[in-house]
């Protein structure tokens, strides 16, 4: 049952941090809060990783981890808020963020030699669709690109690497350990960014509500997008990027009193079919090697034989 609603779960979790994110920046300078939001969430995760006595990774597998948390997690957000700090609208990140479906694709392509089957491609079109259909009023609203612009396509492809990375070799580790994981070794580079330039940080009372609630939508929803990635795939769980701009919309309706039109709806509707276009879609073949060539790798395998050691 869970399984079935982790795609759904993803996609609101997700979305919530955008206009928690925007309401949260009304109080905190953006890299003291992206800080303190690894800071608290890594406390979360490894008080749950605890509690739940989950296995870690050891050896090259623990150090493929590192690497693929702090893509999605350090190279993604500090990638983000840079950009956003130094002139990136809001809604000029979120729709490059949102392009993580076809980033994956393309990266999938050139790394792992997948190509796209034709409901692929539909799912591809229809996902792109909808992300410009959901963020086009923000882009005629804040149609600002400034310098930043650079930093938040490497987000977008910290984002799409490391969930290459995850799907290719971290199936062996579990979604709450590779949050942990990816947080905790960000800490440094945000505080290294935090030390940088001035902070600060107005109304505590309110900030620290709305940091709190930014850290528990955007924790659970890392978790479960890892958890999509493996079971899913990186291209498979990247789909879902094109309902999140859309949802995020609402999200922000229902939060700030941001209005809604037509073109919300739009992109509800085509992030939709590309999911169902996404599930009619089987796995990419790799060009060469077929579909077992690579699974003893880690590969295209669902759950590929890892030689490293867990404890």
């Amino acid at each position: 049952m869970f399984q079935r609603l982790l795609p759904a779960l993803t996609v609101l979790l997700y979305a919530l941090g955008y206009p928690l994110g925007a309401l949260t920046l009304g109080h905190v300078t953006p890299f003291l809060l992206i800080l303190l939001r690894f800071l608290i969430s890594a406390v979360l995760m490894w008080t749950v990783v605890a509690v739940r006595r989950t296995p870690l990774p050891r050896g090259r597998l623990l150090a493929w981890t590192v690497a693929g948390g702090l893509l999605v997690q350090g190279v993604q957000f500090l990638g983000l808020y840079w950009g956003m700090a130094h002139g990136v609208g809001p809604g000029v990140a979120a729709l490059v963020i949102a392009m993580n479906p076809v980033t994956t694709a393309v990266l999938a392509r050139l790394v792992l030699g997948r190509r796209e089957n034709s409901w692929g491609l539909v799912a591809l079109a229809l996902g792109m669709v909808g992300v410009v259909a959901a963020c086009l009023p923000r882009l005629l609203a804040d149609p600002s690109v400034g310098p930043g612009l650079i930093t938040v396509l490497i987000a977008l492809g910290g984002l799409s690497g490391g969930s290459l990375l995850q799907e290719r070799k971290l199936r062996a580790v579990d979604p709450f350990v590779f949050t942990a994981i990816g947080v905790t070794v960000s800490v440094l580079p945000a505080a290294a960014l935090a030390l940088a330039v001035p902070q600060h940080l107005t109304d505590p009372v309110p900030a620290v509500a709305l940091l709190l609630l930014l850290v528990l939508a955007s924790a659970a929803g890392m978790v479960c997008y890892a958890a999509c990635v493996r079971s899913r795939g990186a291209r498979g769980a990247s789909i879902l990027f094109a309902l999140i701009p859309a949802v995020s919309v609402i999200a922000a309706w229902g939060l700030q009193g941001a209005p809604l039109d037509l073109t919300t709806a739009v992109g509800l509707t085509c992030g939709a079919l590309a999911c169902a276009a996404q599930s009619r879609s089987t796995r990419p073949t790799p060009g060469t090697a077929g579909r077992g060539g690579r699974s003893g790798r880690g590969g295209t395998g669902r759950a590929a034989t890892v030689p490293e050691r867990v404890r």
